[in-house]
């Protein structure tokens, strides 16, 4: 019994030596795994590459968490993202970036900076900007997340490509402003890569083992230009940038909590359910709703505003949407028309260097592991691909929205987004029941002609012909006359646009004189929209033969509309002996 009690004392000792064996495995299988959202929203031809290197970092998430969500283009809607980045301990983001201070705002606007790009609805190839207000208020990271944004505009205190990058005091509020929505989601802290994939991030946050900061600059992209201020947006949080040089390249930074260890990160994970995320959107599909008879209140002049006007109607008034929104996207038809692009240079072709936000070559990867794209780096914004919903006027049946004609004359196609008041668009079956518009761009000075296309004449003989104008220019041509008698002086006279009718002889080898050209005034001041109408009397050539007529008008400021580009109208005159066809 003697010996007994030895063996059994030395295998309590041995136990007590190795620690307790029943709760410790039981508290690491309950840990709660660390959840990944990957994000990618719509960026054009970018968009691809910008998958692969979202595919990458969720490859190296897995080695450590079964917790990995994708949202990729063009799936990548608000409510499909916002349901993915709930209890996310770590967020990656690609696509277009929208900050503040840039050329697009004169003061930052919460509700479409500071965010991320997305697709208005399924299947959609443009995007949408969801801002910091929208970000702060309706997400809820895991505590102390962090949150890497890849490939963006603004969000590391860089430019677009083409664009001036700005001064040192521009690029530091970009990168405060950038990251003070997701802080408010619960982010402890935020990294811009502008020219770098989010795997190394995501590996080596998901080990664990280093503090934040001391990630960042372990990264292959370090630079050694460390600059540190802190933040204004986010007090009790330091803001990091390492330029290219002391005072230019802001591709990188980090906004964070001081003494952030990637542990604690983990350690803060909530356990949400990863898996796919299916999109939530609303819609107005099979329930009797009509979108029809879109048209502009004005004529579309270059430039210039004016209201898209459509119907709206429904056999059951209760399903209309409360608080309609209507975003408005220019797509243009003809090869020789563009919508004005935001970057004065454009985007780089595929296979090409991208150029940074100054505007010079983009530099070359230090080394193959930096995972850091040689084709796309950061994609430039393009107006036309940005849906920006505003809040539409409902009279019943008839809706209004403001919009803001291309400035670049042409054909367009007009098309309209329904969206619910809360700035989320309606799923693509909604989208489809809303008719696109074709619309003429006209410029500064345009006039359409209505004119027959033919006419007949005999020698020297005489002919009416009809003409209609309408100015579809952006100025009145001419004023009218004032009336007044002070001091003695005279009336101020009336000032004219005149119609000009000139011939042009089409007869082979013939050199025959031309007839005289024919005038007619018009009403003085011709507003734009308005239209008027004359009738010619011509005196024939003398001699048979085809002719064209040209039919031009010179206003009194800008001379002949020939000359500054707009097409002439132009009938073409048969005079000979016979008898002119019945009409």
């Amino acid at each position: 019994m003697k010996r007994a009690s030895v063996i059994l004392l030395l295998v309590l000792l041995a136990l007590m030596a190795v620690g307790p064996l029943g709760p410790a495995p039981v508290a690491a299988a309950s840990r709660a795994a660390p959840k990944v959202a990957l994000i990618v929203g719509p960026a054009g031809y970018a968009t691809e590459n910008y998958k692969r290197l979202a595919d990458k970092a969720a490859a190296a998430a897995l080695q450590y968490t079964p917790n990995v969500v994708k949202v990729y283009s063009p799936d990548a809607t608000w409510p499909a993202v916002k349901q993915a980045l709930s209890g996310a301990s770590i967020v990656v983001y690609l696509g277009h970036g929208n900050g503040w201070p840039s050329r697009y705002r004169d003061q930052l606007t919460p509700s479409t900076q500071n965010g991320m790009g997305l697709n208005p609805n399924v299947g959609a190839d443009t995007h949408q900007y969801f801002g910091e207000d929208r970000i702060g208020k309706e997400i809820k990271l895991a505590k102390n997340a962090v949150v890497i944004f890849s490939h963006l505009c603004y969000a590391s205190g860089n430019s677009e490509p083409g664009l001036p990058e700005g001064t040192l005091e521009v690029g530091q509020q970009r990168v405060d402003n950038y990251a003070a929505g997701f802080i408010k989601a619960g982010a402890a802290a935020v990294i811009a890569e502008a020219h770098m994939g989010p795997e190394y991030y995501v590996r080596d946050i998901l080990r664990g083992r280093s503090p934040v900061d001391r990630i960042w600059r372990d990264a292959p992209t370090y630079h050694g230009n460390l600059l540190r201020f802190d933040s204004a947006r986010s007090p009790g949080y330091t803001a990091l940038m390492d330029p290219e040089t002391a005072t230019s390249g802001f591709y990188r930074s980090i906004v964070l909590k001081d003494g952030l260890d990637s542990a604690t990160t983990l350690a803060g994970a909530v356990g949400t359910p990863g898996g796919p995320v299916v999109p939530l959107e609303p819609s107005l599909s099979g329930l009797g709703v009509e979108f029809d008879a879109p048209n502009l209140a004005a004529p579309p002049t270059a430039g210039a505003s004016t209201n898209l006007t459509f119907h709206l109607s429904t056999s059951d008034p209760r399903v209309l949407p409360a608080g309609l929104q209507v975003g408005v996207r220019w797509d243009a038809l003809e090869a020789t028309t563009t919508v004005a692009p935001a970057a004065p240079s454009p985007s780089p072709a595929a296979g090409s260097p991208a150029p940074t936000a100054s505007g010079s070559p983009a530099p070359a990867a230090p080394s193959p592991t930096a995972d850091i794209d040689p084709v796309t780096l950061v994609m430039p914004e393009t107006p036309g691909d940005v849906v920006a919903p505003v809040a539409a006027t409902v009279d019943g049946t008839n809706v209004t929205v403001p919009v803001r004609v291309p400035t670049q004359p042409g054909l367009y196609r007009l098309v309209g987004t329904i969206h619910g008041k809360d700035g989320v668009a309606y799923d693509a079956a909604t989208q489809a029941l809303m008719p696109a518009l074709i619309v003429r761009v006209t410029g500064a000075l345009t006039a359409v002609y209505d004119v027959p296309a033919t006419a007949f004449a005999t020698p020297g003989g005489s002919f009416d012909l009809q003409v209609g104008v309408t100015n579809l220019g952006a100025a009145a041509w001419g004023v009218p006359g004032i009336s007044h008698r002070i001091g003695g002086a005279e009336a101020e006279p009336a000032k004219r646009a005149v119609l000009v009718a000139r011939w042009v002889n089409l007869t082979e080898g013939a050199d025959v004189a031309p007839a005289p050209e024919a005038t007619a005034l018009l009403p003085a001041g011709l507003a734009p929209g308005a239209a008027a109408a004359v009738t010619f009397r011509l005196a024939a050539p003398k001699t048979a033969g085809d002719y064209l007529l040209f039919v031009d008008v010179i206003t009194p400021k800008s001379g002949s509309l020939a000359v500054a580009g707009v097409p002439p109208a132009i009938v073409r005159v048969s005079v000979s002996g016979a008898s002119a066809p019945a009409p």
